[in-house]
């Protein structure tokens, strides 16, 4: 009992800091930031990868910077994990998403890691 009370403090604590990084992400967004929006979500999705949210608001940022690839791959998890998510629905369309689409499980993670790759590398031109 007393090791998942323990467990139970880790994932709050766990969660506490995605949400800090997902309200920042939605603070960037705001301001048009969306290198910086795109970060803060990485972390997130790094904390908790299972948040809907997290994935379609980084869907989001992409699109906006016209990285319509990642867009779609972000707005497909986002859609794997809520299939009635709304900003993610609302972007189906915009990526033309054909939603019955099959898409293989294992090229989600495949493309997440090429994006992890691909970001660092970035990140390290633009520093």
């Amino acid at each position: 009992m007393e090791q998942r009370l323990e467990e139970n403090n880790i994932q709050d604590g766990v969660q506490k800091y995605a949400d800090r990084h997902y309200q920042r992400a939605t603070q960037y967004a705001k301001q048009n930031n969306w290198t910086s929006c795109v970060q803060e979500l990485r972390e997130a999705i790094k904390l908790e990868p299972k948040n809907s949210d997290y994935h379609a608001l980084l869907g989001v940022a992409y699109f906006q910077q016209n990285f319509m690839g990642m867009a779609t791959v972000y707005i497909r998890q986002a859609l794997k994990l809520n299939p009635q998510h709304p900003v993610a629905l609302k972007y189906v369309a915009k990526l033309n998403i054909n939603e019955c689409q099959n898409t293989n499980p294992k090229s989600v993670p495949m493309s997440l890691s090429i994006a992890n790759v691909l970001s660092m590398f970035a990140s390290r031109l633009g520093s």
